[in-house]
């Protein structure tokens, strides 16, 4: 029979989006996978190709600590049921609540901390709470993985020698390929700064409009895009009325989201990201890397580690509108074999840290050595 692997997370769109090739990777490898998450519109995607239970007491902004408890007894109960040889948690509430009902049934299990996220930017009450959560949950789990090196130091005192540094979910380097745009045509001749992700405050969207409301100013000519959507939920989502007033500067052009991003990054001359939000590993960074474009971003946690200055693009101070002002000027100056260069340099850097193989390898080597089907020691994982 062969052995289970539970998959849970916040949402099924992050499993979909950021684990969709792990999970086809163990399951090549004849492992049969779980998806455990909320409902969404991604959900039956993901019960095409796995074996998908869905959640009912998640609410990932929610600090209700009764719908939290009923959330660990839910995951209590699944588990129970289904007994998955292996439970792999990531975000901040499946981390916690999932490793402990999983650690209460003596099922192995492991984290990945995607991301400190919007409570650990200023330290408070809440961070405090969250962090001796995880002190408690991850007594249960065998190894627990981040994404970048600042986040481990800030709970390496919790995780000790349970601790791995993986680089984000991995970048297919052939999807997001520069020869994509090969015969691709760009509608504009202005210079096009594209910026992808949730509309959050976090996410610098304002320092963004600012920025180049100076640019504007001066008579550059170039346009700025915003490919994504709000966050409901989320207190540092735009609100409608944001979004309306950000939609009437004459440089910003508004689009929804889409699965398909590379359109978007073929008509970008660089891409930028301006967050003071504490990144996993920023993916879309990664995936604008790969098909070769420069980009902006911030020393904020997990976007300095994608972002080598001068190199395939340029740091800025987050929350600091001079700092990105004069960083994007600096790229709109600079002569288009530069930033060619820049590019090039960015994918190189992908294929060698952060391609899909690399990553999914290493996930590999942890799942196999807590399953003791390979690798004799820790050492070997590193």
């Amino acid at each position: 029979m062969s052995k289970k692997i539970a998959f849970v997370s916040n949402t099924s769109w992050s499993l979909w989006n950021f684990r969709l090739s792990l999970m086809r990777a163990l399951k090549e490898k004849g492992y049969e996978i779980m998806a455990i998450a909320p409902e969404d519109e991604y959900s039956e995607k993901l019960k095409k190709g796995f074996v998908f239970y869905g959640v009912k007491n998640l609410n990932r902004k929610g600090k209700n600590p009764i719908r939290d408890f009923k959330l660990f007894l839910e995951y209590l109960g699944l588990y129970r049921k289904i007994r998955p040889d292996l439970v792999i948690n990531f975000t901040i509430k499946p981390n916690i609540y999932s490793s402990i009902a999983a650690g209460f049934l003596k099922i192995p299990c492991m984290s990945v901390v995607t991301g400190l996220g919007y409570v650990f930017i200023e330290r408070g009450f809440i961070a405090s709470v969250v962090e001796a959560l995880y002190r408690f949950a991850f007594k249960f789990n065998r190894f627990i993985v981040f994404q970048n090196r600042t986040d481990f130091q800030e709970l390496k005192d919790i995780v000790k020698d349970k601790a791995f540094i993986i680089p984000g979910s991995g970048v297919d380097t052939e999807y997001f390929s520069p020869f994509f745009c090969k015969d691709y045509f760009k509608e504009t001749q202005s210079f096009v700064f594209l910026y992808i992700g949730r509309f959050l405050r976090d996410k610098g969207i304002f320092e963004l409009i600012f920025a180049s409301e100076r640019l504007y100013k001066e008579g550059k000519d170039f346009c700025v895009i915003l490919l994504g959507k709000e966050d409901e939920g989320n207190p540092a989502s735009l609100s409608k009325e944001d979004l309306e007033k950000i939609k009437s500067y004459p440089f910003v052009k508004v689009f929804s989201f889409t699965e398909d991003v590379r359109p978007y990054l073929c008509s970008s001359d660089c891409v930028v990201l301006p967050s003071s939000y504490r990144e996993g590993l920023p993916r879309t960074l990664l995936e604008a890397m790969a098909m070769e474009k420069p980009i902006i971003t911030t020393e904020a946690p997990g976007c300095r580690d994608v972002c080598e200055d001068g190199k395939n693009g340029f740091l800025v101070k987050p929350k600091d509108v001079e700092s990105l002002y004069l960083a994007m000027k600096k790229m709109l100056e600079l002569p288009e074999g530069e930033r060619e260069k820049m590019g090039k340099e960015g994918r190189r850097l992908v294929q060698e840290k952060f391609s899909e193989e690399i990553v999914i390898e290493r996930y590999l080597k942890l799942i196999e050595k807590i399953l003791g089907t390979s690798y004799k020691s820790c050492k070997d994982l590193r």
